[in-house]
């Protein structure tokens, strides 16, 4: 009898295993960094030569980095609404960085995906996705928020009476409230990791998956770094790159102390890490984007094309370059695969694919036949062929092959007119499924502001 219930037993345990029907604790937790208008070149793994990333630098070695990785915007918000729906951000009317635009409730995030799912989600960082009450964090599938919802601030506590004290966009919260940040001794960078840490401390001792955004406001601009970070890169003639250095730094140091974390917590070879940027590096800053043609806000490489690293011990391959094109887009729909959802079931259909297969090399071939941009301008990207339409030049287009010219300074629609004509088809389909940019700017002041000091 005891050995017919063990069998019994073995039977249910891998039909639930295999239907995915798993314990919430034993799935997956995930971390996603996200970084802040950083440069292409600014971190050693990507050949920078001037910072030194030596803890970005070993997440690297140990995982893939995609070489042709992208966002959906050359600009905060776009490239925000894009990753965190899973759709590009224009069939919802996002074309502009207002972060006064609050992300429509039809639109639901991956945090409203994994969160019935069992797993604890966190916001920690900038959000800039929606300001208006009733579009926090908390009201949008994440359990836990501590960051501010503005698109910058400063990286020390703000004065009482300083001009961005009294927008409190700019402020910081803890969920639904402020906090007294007046008179603290912080850095952001280094507060939010400590936040990040506690998070997903508090996550494992209840014996639940989490799933982390964080969202540092760094590198982004104003320039603002610690005395003792600077120290490196003082002898750079450019003196805003010795700023720059100092925050990428601090920046090293926080994906530092969370792997730290994660392995001294026996958490790490069941937590898939993440690390990218949102968008290319701002010329405010002096960020270095080569081989890139262009910068934050532009069309070229350099406003769309981010560093992209998946580290997981035993799960994706170590020390590997995958160099086929993917967009942020693929996260919500990997992130929910691996929650445990075919992402093709649900209702609302995504732009972007599960990556693990084909990151982890079980499957073959492109993730995309085609990627698209558009904000002032647009263009569309398919296998080495990448076509710009020039909308506020009256229309213009250039044609670049990536494959032989990266930095997009050669021309070559004249030599290859059918190759310009079938990209300029696939991008005119695009834009007839996306909705118009019709939505209105409003005031930056939030309505429904959070007054409740909560520490």
């Amino acid at each position: 009898m005891n050995l017919l219930l063990a069998r019994i037993a073995l039977v249910v345990c891998c039909t639930a295993t295999c239907s995915g029907l798993l314990r919430a604790a034993d799935k997956p937790s995930i971390l996603l960094i996200y970084a802040d208008d950083a440069g292409f070149n600014d971190f050693s793994f990507q050949g920078a030569g001037e910072f030194k990333t030596p803890c970005i630098d070993r997440l690297a070695r140990e995982g893939v980095v995609c070489t042709s990785g992208y966002m959906t915007g050359s600009v905060c918000v776009p490239s925000r609404a894009g990753m965190l729906t899973g759709r590009y951000q224009q069939r919802f009317g996002v074309y502009s960085n207002d972060f006064s635009l609050n992300i429509p409730h039809a639109e639901p995030n991956f945090g409203e995906a994994v969160q019935p799912l069992g797993y604890r989600t966190g916001v920690i960082g900038k959000w800039q996705i929606g300001t208006d009450k009733g579009y926090w964090p908390t009201e949008r599938g994440f359990d836990y928020f501590f960051g501010f919802l503005a698109g910058h601030r400063d990286y020390f506590a703000y004065k009482r009476n300083s001009k961005k004290a009294k927008n409190t966009s700019f402020r910081l919260m803890e969920n639904d409230g402020l906090i007294n940040e007046f008179g603290k001794d912080f850095y952001t960078t280094d507060l939010f990791t400590e936040k990040a840490i506690a998070f997903m401390e508090e996550s494992r001792q209840a014996d639940e998956p989490f799933f982390l955004y964080l969202s540092h406001n760094a590198v982004h601009g104003p320039l603002q770094a610690k005395e003792d970070d600077k120290q490196p890169y003082v002898g750079l003639d450019d003196v805003k790159r010795r700023t720059l250095g100092g925050m990428i730094a601090a920046l090293d140091r926080s994906t530092g102390r969370l792997l730290e974390y994660l392995e001294s917590s026996a958490l790490r070879e069941n937590t898939l890490v993440v690390f990218t940027n949102d968008n290319g590096g701002s010329p405010a800053t002096n960020a270095d984007n080569a081989p890139l043609n262009g910068h934050k806000g532009t069309i070229y490489e350099g406003g769309n094309r981010v560093p992209f690293v998946f580290s997981w011990p035993g799960r994706l391959p170590e020390g590997v370059e995958y160099d086929r094109p993917i967009i942020s887009l693929d996260l919500y729909p990997t992130f929910v695969q691996l929650a445990g959802t075919d992402p093709s079931t649900l209702e609302r259909p995504l732009d972007g694919v599960d990556l693990m297969p084909y990151i982890g090399g079980q499957k073959k071939g492109a993730p995309h036949e085609a990627l698209f941009w558009k904000m002032q301008d647009a263009a569309v990207r398919v296998g080495d062929w990448k076509l710009i339409r020039w909308d506020s030049r009256g229309g213009d287009c250039e044609l670049f092959n990536l494959a032989e010219d990266i930095g997009e300074e050669n021309n070559v629609l004249e030599d290859h007119p059918d190759v310009a004509q079938s990209l300029k088809t696939k991008l005119e389909a695009w834009e007839a499924d996306n909705a118009s940019d019709s939505r209105k700017k409003k005031k930056v002041t939030p309505t429904g502001s959070p007054t409740v000091l909560v520490q």
